[in-house]
């Protein structure tokens, strides 16, 4: 081997030598730097600062309230179906009726007999909307606003607490939190009226009340007031 070959493969031995070097020891100034840095406990954080919390001000509102009917179309305009007597009661020729609770008005019932059908035992209804309608299928679910909840406080499921059949929620006072146990009257898949427990203008936890225990400090994220037309047309 020459000796021009040999003194090239001896420097670049050595430069990858002098790189592992200078690598490991960039690594052992980082480890060095996190060592000295402060260490972040989040129990410290909480004890400090409270545990972070999304709170909401609840406030009594009119809430509508709406019953289901299954129609079959028809034609493009017109789709006709059955309802129970309890249902039928409710509802009125010339009543609106909406794809979503809390929609826009897609048609209005034009029919509703007041006679029962004897091979179902319901009552015929007949559907007429405003607009063409081009859906896929031929079976629609529609809703029907059958009274309207005065002055209720309506929360989501989701921040109820429930334990062995009871319902609670958490309630902000004085910065710390509050199990409060509430009863619920109307209740369906999207929320529930609160009867007893919580008033109108109670600050009421939304999201972190997992983390919670009682008289617990709690940091505020974000505070406001639920508005009417979020909650509006939930219940059924």
């Amino acid at each position: 081997m020459s000796k021009g070959k040999l003194n090239f493969r001896v420097v670049l031995n050595l430069a990858i030598v002098l790189i592992c070097i200078f690598f490991i020891f960039v690594t052992m100034k980082m480890v060095e730097t996190k060592r000295n840095s402060p260490i972040i406990s989040f129990v410290a954080e909480w004890s400090r600062e409270g545990k972070p919390v999304t709170v909401k001000e609840i406030k009594a509102a009119d809430v509508p309230a709406y019953t289901k009917i299954t129609v079959i179309k028809n034609s493009d305009k017109i789709a006709t179906g059955f309802v129970t007597a309890d249902i039928k009661d409710k509802l009125k020729i010339g009543q609106d009726v909406f794809f979503t609770d809390g929609g826009v008005s897609c048609g209005k019932i034009a029919k509703l007999a007041e006679s029962l059908d004897s091979n179902t035992g319901m009552f015929p209804v007949a559907v007429e909307f405003i607009s063409p309608v081009s859906v896929s299928g031929s079976v629609l679910v529609l809703f029907a606003r059958v009274h309207t909840l005065a002055q209720v406080l309506v929360v989501p499921n989701s921040i109820l607490d429930i334990s062995r059949g009871d319902y609670y929620l958490w309630k902000i006072e004085n910065q710390k939190a509050k199990r409060v146990q509430v009863k619920i009257g109307l209740r369906d898949g999207y929320g529930a009226v609160i009867k007893q427990g919580v008033s109108s203008g109670d600050q009421i936890v939304f999201s972190g009340q997992s983390s919670l225990k009682e008289n617990d400090l709690v940091d505020i994220l974000r505070e406001e007031t639920v508005p009417q037309k979020e909650e509006e047309g939930k219940l059924k």
